[in-house]
């Protein structure tokens, strides 16, 4: 397994509870694409998403994690890959963690 991205929080988590619905929608809307259908394991602080991509859409992914950690500083993102085995973790401390929760969980669905 290669950790392809793995970049922590940087701000408080209390900053998730100033987002606004709308932000929200946008901000994920191009992460669709590779999470709809990745199966959702709860963890501690946030979510798990498993899936399978194979390697360019791995890469593509990355860079869209990358751009969502700039966006969303108060949440921890990691991805992993063996591929095509993808694993996306997104945790976070207080409101980011129900945010992680929520949000990410909803993507799959």
């Amino acid at each position: 397994m290669n950790v392809i991205v793995n970049l922590p929080a940087v701000r408080p988590g209390r900053l998730a509870a100033t987002l606004k619905d709308d932000t929200l929608e946008q901000t994920v809307r191009e992460l669709r694409v590779w999470l709809h259908g990745a199966r959702r394991e709860p963890i501690t602080d946030g979510m798990r998403l498993r899936l399978q991509l194979d390697v360019r859409d791995i890469a593509a992914l990355a860079d869209q994690v990358r751009a969502l950690a700039d966006a969303w500083p108060f949440l921890t993102f990691r991805l992993l890959a063996d591929p095509p085995e993808c694993w996306l973790e997104v945790t976070g401390t207080g409101p980011a963690a129900e945010l992680a929760r929520s949000v990410f969980g909803e993507i799959a669905a």
